[in-house]
């Protein structure tokens, strides 16, 4: 709800989270649909007694709901390994904003055809319909899960370790490099400790066989060592959830959160100067890098309009200045008044504007929300 800009106006709020109805699963086909209501831990659980899974993540999955997740197209940290939302709907049930019901795919691969509109709807915050329904195609659960956390003293180290597993000989399921107050809190939440409040940590959860997941923790825990590490644990299930949730939590507190994409080496060149920027101002700033496909989070508690809408600024030209592009997840209301909180997104605006015309002519759902303030 705090993504978006706000509404050049408002007359009724459509909640959907009771719209649930039955989930039709079909395992043998690896495929299921939901209506928008059902939320994605929910899913996530009845779909694990068949051995399946949602091939994406989405934060608080407790709470996240399949409509809210595909408007938003909603970032996980697996997308590095499995891809985003929008590469997993197969179809959709939207309702227009004059009332039509419309459909688009289907429930089962092989009988998928035609235009892909819903595609379209992921991502669109619902500007142009509402999402009542979606159908994903599914993956196994993997036969194993591991999670090893590695903390450095230079943020160089760090780096250079973490991209050796992007482009290594697997591919690991997530890979985050967090840095700020949240790295040290990451490592307690695991149930390590470190000596110096100023370091850098990677995540890194691996994904397989038994077999597999040995040969890959070992491969870890060696790049680690020898790539300058000054501590590291694999960690048990239940740590690995502790410190994989601290992310989710801290990202769902802060009262800033930006979000960059761009290339990796971008990303880390933002995450570097950012972090540089925080340390001059002694603000308390974290961020969060997915390094398998080119996400940064910036976090921030600060309230205060000045200091808010500076902080927001010095980010924004620091993505700029790195080739990114961004979007404001989350700000004081006065500093999103003053702002487009989507990155420019250039002659593609009267196309999204045509597009928005066309199903929307009335401009009736969520006004001014989207990018370019539409």
């Amino acid at each position: 709800m705090s993504v978006g800009n706000t509404p050049s106006s408002y007359d009724i709020a459509l909640d959907l989270t009771g719209f649930t109805g039955e989930i039709e699963h079909a395992a043998g086909d690896m495929t299921v649909a939901a209506n928008a209501g059902v939320t994605i831990g929910e899913l996530n659980t009845l779909l694990a007694k068949a051995g399946q899974r949602l091939p994406f993540e989405v934060r608080n999955p407790a709470t996240a709901t399949v409509g809210g997740s595909v408007a938003s197209n909603a970032p996980g940290r697996r997308q590095s390994s499995t891809g985003g939302i929008r590469d997993w709907v197969i179809g959709m049930q939207i309702v227009l904003a004059d009332g039509t019901v419309t459909k688009s795919g289907g429930r089962v691969v092989k009988n998928v055809q035609g235009y892909e509109m819903h595609r379209l709807h992921t991502g669109a915050y619902g500007t142009l319909g509402v999402v009542s329904q979606a159908a994903f195609k599914l993956l196994p659960l993997p036969l194993e899960q591991q999670t090893v956390i590695a903390w450095f003293d230079d943020i160089e180290s760090a780096q250079e370790v973490g991209m050796a597993f992007v482009n290594g000989l697997f591919v690991p399921e997530a890979i985050s490099l967090v840095s700020g107050s949240l790295a040290a809190a990451t490592v307690e939440a695991a149930g390590e400790s470190v000596s110096d409040s100023d370091t850098w940590v990677l995540l890194v959860r691996l994904g397989g066989g038994v077999r597999s997941i040995e040969r890959q923790v070992n491969e870890v825990v060696g790049a680690v060592g020898s790539g300058g590490a000054t501590g590291y644990a694999v960690l048990s299930d239940t740590a690995a959830t502790a410190a994989w949730a601290k992310l989710d939590e801290t990202e769902s507190a802060a009262e800033i959160s930006v979000r960059m994409n761009a290339r990796t080496s971008d990303t880390l060149k933002a995450s570097q100067s950012i972090v540089a920027g925080s340390q001059d101002e002694q603000s308390d700033v974290s961020t969060i890098c997915e390094l398998g496909f080119g996400a940064l989070t910036v976090l921030s508690d600060s309230t205060e309009e000045k200091t808010a809408q500076t902080f927001v600024n010095s980010v924004v030209t620091s993505v700029m200045n790195n080739n990114g592009t961004y979007v404001i997840e989350k700000c004081p209301l006065v500093v999103k008044q003053q702002m487009d909180v989507f990155s420019d997104v250039g002659s593609a605006l009267d196309l999204m504007r045509r597009i928005k015309s066309q199903y929307d002519p009335t401009n009736t759902l969520n006004p001014g929300r989207f990018a370019g303030k539409i």
